[in-house]
């Protein structure tokens, strides 16, 4: 019982919690040697050989490039970021391998319980705030939200607490607020709703709680300003991208961010290793004349160059090889999909998600899903 609320603290909030996972993924490993408990199942060798991969790239990339040996310290943490998540991925399907599909929907339940009491407390207290329950800030939150959606939406319907707690959670869960969270809610609604009035509900509590909670994003000033942000860097390129151009620092960052990435997959088509992508930003996008506090920050070296984008950073890491393992996933899940739709997607928008948000433990939420996959195909099996 203690294990499973651990596990839902870790699932459903963002702490720093490395040693909470070191801690976890000893305890199985130590188990799995002591009990001799098999081989690892193909997604655990994948990860495995992510992490592998991710590392040597990285270490290959430094030996023939002086500014990244120079960024030894940085490339350090990341590889301590990504090793510390990777095998505790790894070990919670070791973990969760043994245990059936109502006790890790009880792993989800809980997690959400707890985002109800503290995001139920925030719109109390901080109305019309946006709320970022048990994450660092609202952009987590909503990646969360996102992930469990699906989940939530198919699985919670055994009990009235479970359903009604569930759709609670889906309706507070609005007043995080997210810019992506709102636009692939809306596709949500496209794809889940047919019927008219489903459709028409729906949209009518989205567009509420988008309304009371979104800090005016859906002005037609600020549909205005998008639209000459991104008139800007079609005629002028980064070269565009200025605070003193009206731009706001946090679009120079992200459209930079996200170009960099593209020309990075194109230097390093086989990956840039963990961490490898801030010395690489620095050293070829310096001269693209995009200005901002923000970046400015970056090209000094005073803040960390990320793709951000958590699907972005994983393809220029593994480049390749990254890029045609996550279509095998994609393909794994729509073969799923056709008996179990909503873990199709849940991938799905996970897949979304992931392009827009960086801070969330993707590895980890990927990773649920495919235990989940496989509890559904152990029943098919008869539980064998």
């Amino acid at each position: 019982m203690i294990l499973k609320y651990y596990l839902a603290l870790l699932l459903g909030s963002q702490l720093d919690m490395g040693t909470l996972y070191l801690a976890f993924t000893l305890f199985v490993f130590v188990q799995k040697l002591l009990y001799k408990d098999g081989s690892f199942a193909k997604i655990q060798w994948q990860y495995l050989g992510i992490l592998l991969l991710g590392i040597a790239l990285v270490l290959f990339y430094m030996l023939g490039n002086d500014s990244a040996y120079a960024d030894m310290p940085s490339i350090t943490l990341n590889i301590r970021k990504y090793f510390i998540e990777i095998l505790f991925s790894i070990a919670l399907y070791e973990f969760l391998k043994h245990k059936d599909l109502d006790y890790i929907i009880e792993i989800v339940f809980i997690s959400i319980v707890i985002n109800i009491l503290k995001g139920t407390y925030q719109i109390a207290t901080t109305f019309p705030e946006r709320i970022n329950m048990m994450f660092s800030e609202p952009s987590s939150a909503g990646y969360y939200y996102l992930f469990v959606f699906f989940i939530l939406f198919e699985k919670f319907k055994k009990s009235e607490l479970y359903f009604y707690s569930s759709r609670y959670f889906m309706v507070i869960g609005l007043a995080i607020g997210s810019k992506a969270q709102i636009i692939l809610l809306a596709v949500v609604a496209a794809l889940r709703y047919a019927a008219p009035l489903q459709f028409v509900i729906f949209f009518s509590v989205l567009g509420g709680f988008t309304y009371l909670f979104w800090d005016n994003l859906m002005t037609i000033d600020a549909i205005e300003y998008n639209i000459r942000v991104l008139s800007i860097y079609w005629d002028e390129g980064l070269s565009g991208l200025k605070t003193d151009n009206g731009v706001w620092g946090t679009y120079v960052t992200r459209i930079s961010a996200i170009q960099g990435a593209l020309m990075c997959l194109v230097d390093y088509p086989f990956g840039i290793g963990f961490g490898g992508f801030h010395s690489w930003f620095l050293e070829n996008m310096s001269g693209m004349g995009f200005e901002s506090s923000e970046t400015d920050r970056i090209l000094s070296g005073a803040a960390y160059a990320t793709p951000k984008s958590n699907l972005l950073n994983f393809f220029v890491t593994t480049g390749i090889i990254g890029i045609f393992l996550y279509a095998s996933w994609l393909k794994e899940f729509y073969v799923a999909g056709k008996k179990y739709m909503y873990l199709f997607q849940s991938f799905i928008l996970l897949t979304f998600a992931s392009m827009f948000i960086e801070l969330n433990p993707m590895f980890m939420y990927i990773m649920f899903l495919f235990i989940i996959k496989e509890k559904e195909m152990e029943s098919d099996r008869g539980g064998l």
